[in-house]
């Protein structure tokens, strides 16, 4: 196949494109800015340049700032970005005659939940980046009505890995730390997603001849972060070190900080149920947990 890939130089791009090519695709980079391809998405109809024989688009490419920076809160930039370039960019396959498009969108559409997550649990973004992967799956849909394309939306636990960033990678190079951390009480379980195990789930998806929908992914049973913890410090000769203070102690720190969400990224269950896509796909993680973390660690 002949696929373009949004995002291709990002994160999640970087180990995508070769695992495409392993499995034998030609992969057609799309680089905003260059060769003329518009820095807006938005504006990706009135492009020229479209390469010709596409048979697929992955699309990944995303505004997402790290919490703190500016651009976090800038609703307007997130949705022209994420929503109106998502809606532009699959309107404009279905008119080149692109036969599949698959959308890397996040599991934090979904509201928080004690109980297993899966694809009819209900919606309410978690932030403002969620709600503009939400409205690009939206958009989505209604670019594609009505055409012989079908979409695939992947929503993504935090996906982890050498270079990573994020809640997740704040957590891991905290673990690679001596501190102490208050983790021995967690009873947080979280749905986790390797990079390497992304990128598999992602060429499965654009391979399917039949499959259409939205689908949650994740490396296989949740871990605790606390678990998480220890197991890094093992792999670093180290002893857990892992303290018990009070969850509502801790709480009430949090929010007199204003760092009430990161509390609850920490110490809350978010736990995706993946046995959809699985069982229509036949999908495996390649990768374990512990030989991800291993990557990862080994990563300056």
């Amino acid at each position: 196949m002949r696929i373009l890939v949004s995002g291709a130089a990002g994160f999640v791009g970087r180990t995508l494109v070769p695992t495409l090519q392993a499995r034998g695709h030609e992969v057609v980079p799309l680089r905003r800015g260059e060769g003329g391809v518009p820095a807006d998405l938005a504006e990706i109809g009135a492009w020229t340049g479209w390469p010709t024989g596409i048979d697929a688009v992955v699309h990944l490419a995303a505004l997402n700032p790290q919490r703190g920076e500016r651009a976090a809160d800038d609703d307007a930039a997130l949705m022209r970005a994420n929503g109106a370039g998502t809606k532009a960019l699959a309107a404009r396959a279905a008119r080149e005659g692109v036969g599949c498009f698959v959308f890397a969108s996040t599991n934090l559409v979904h509201a928080p939940s004690t109980a297993p997550v899966d694809e009819d649990a209900r919606l309410a973004p978690q932030n403002a980046y969620a709600a503009s992967k939400r409205a690009g799956e939206e958009g989505l849909r209604q670019a594609l009505a009505g055409t012989p394309t079908h979409a695939v939306v992947l929503r993504l636990p935090p996906v982890y890995g050498p270079g990573g960033r994020g809640g997740l990678a704040m957590v891991l190079k905290l673990a690679r730390s001596p501190l102490p951390l208050p983790f021995a009480r967690s009873s947080a379980r979280r749905s986790l997603l390797s990079v390497a195990n992304a990128a598999d789930a992602l060429a499965i998806a654009v391979e399917h001849e039949t499959l259409a929908g939205t689908f949650l992914v994740a490396d296989g049973p949740p871990w605790r972060i606390g678990d998480l913890v220890a197991y890094v410090r093992q792999l670093k000769g180290r002893s857990p070190r892992l303290v018990g203070a009070p969850l509502p102690l801790l709480r009430a720190a949090a929010g007199a900080l204003g760092q009430r969400a990161t509390f609850d990224r920490l110490f809350a269950d978010f736990v995706m149920d993946d046995r959809r896509f699985r069982a229509a796909t036949g999908w495996h993680p390649p990768q374990s947990v512990e030989t991800a973390l291993r990557e990862t660690v080994r990563t300056p």
